[in-house]
């Protein structure tokens, strides 16, 4: 039996960074279907510093491309700040540098379960420390 997705990960608060519009909006429809909270959208470094500034939040998804801008300063800093979080690609996993593959990374696109999954092996964990 399934459980329904929004039970383990209601409340979660996930900041979103991704540049493209579209993309941005699917992916805070499904988080919201999910039972998530949801963070921006951000679409540049900027925008998604100034939201941790602000803001709390349980993890990320970040785009590693935001329009021609690394997302790595973002995730240098949710290292420093102990935030877990997920980058989303659409390279393969072997396109990051060294220092981040031991982060999780989800490759666009991504289905629906994947996402899920993702969410919970990521974010759960910490969330109960």
């Amino acid at each position: 039996m399934h459980t329904h997705p929004s039970e383990p990960l209601a409340g979660v608060r996930i900041l979103v960074v991704e540049d493209l519009l579209l993309v941005a909006d699917e992916i805070e429809y499904q988080l919201r279907r999910f039972g998530c909270e949801v963070a921006g959208p951000a679409a540049r470094c900027a925008d998604a510093l100034r939201i941790l500034e602000r803001e709390h939040v349980d993890g990320v998804l970040l785009d590693i491309n935001l329009n021609g801008e690394s997302g790595f300063p973002i995730a240098d800093e949710l290292i420093k700040r102990h935030l877990p979080f997920v980058f989303m690609t659409g390279y393969d996993q072997s396109f990051l540098p060294a220092k981040y593959r031991e982060y999780p990374c989800i490759q666009k696109p991504f289905s629906l379960k994947e996402l899920e999954e993702t969410i919970v092996e990521r974010f759960l964990p910490l969330r109960s420390i």
